[in-house]
């Protein structure tokens, strides 16, 4: 399986019109769509090209889940559209590479899933950190 460098995701930004930084908005049914189907999301990552994404993906349900209850507000609304975007993305059997194409139809998914990743990265880590303190 293919590890994708800084190149790759640039070129995947590119080929889905532009960077994460354009996501300023999500709706309420994307949302819901997303966490109704966290254990079939769960379950497609855990195929052999996403299964390294899988920790990720738990964490950004969890992540989700806390930011829709109220208990976690410091997420921007641009991390929270491109994560709904991207998990609705992996949700879906057609895409860019559809998934039902033997070995190659999730590498598309996998390179989202990398993009949304760099573009998120520092709002997951500030999530880890207080979830961290709360729990000490």
């Amino acid at each position: 399986m293919k590890d994708f460098n800084h190149k790759d995701i640039e070129n995947m930004e590119e080929k889905v019109g532009g960077k994460f930084e354009s996501f300023d908005s999500y709706s309420e049914d994307d949302a819901q769509k997303v966490m109704d189907n966290q254990e079939k999301i769960e379950k497609i990552a855990s195929n052999e090209t996403l299964h390294k994404y899988l920790n990720d993906i738990k964490l950004y349900f969890q992540m989700l889940g806390d930011v829709f209850t109220g208990k976690y507000k410091k997420v921007p609304v641009g991390t929270i559209a491109a994560i709904v975007g991207t998990l609705l993305y992996v949700l879906s059997p057609i895409d860019f590479i559809p998934d039902f194409i033997p070995v190659v139809g999730y590498l598309d998914d996998a390179a989202m899933l990398a993009v949304c990743l760099n573009f998120t990265r520092f709002d997951v880590e500030e999530y880890k950190k207080s979830r961290k303190q709360l729990s000490a």
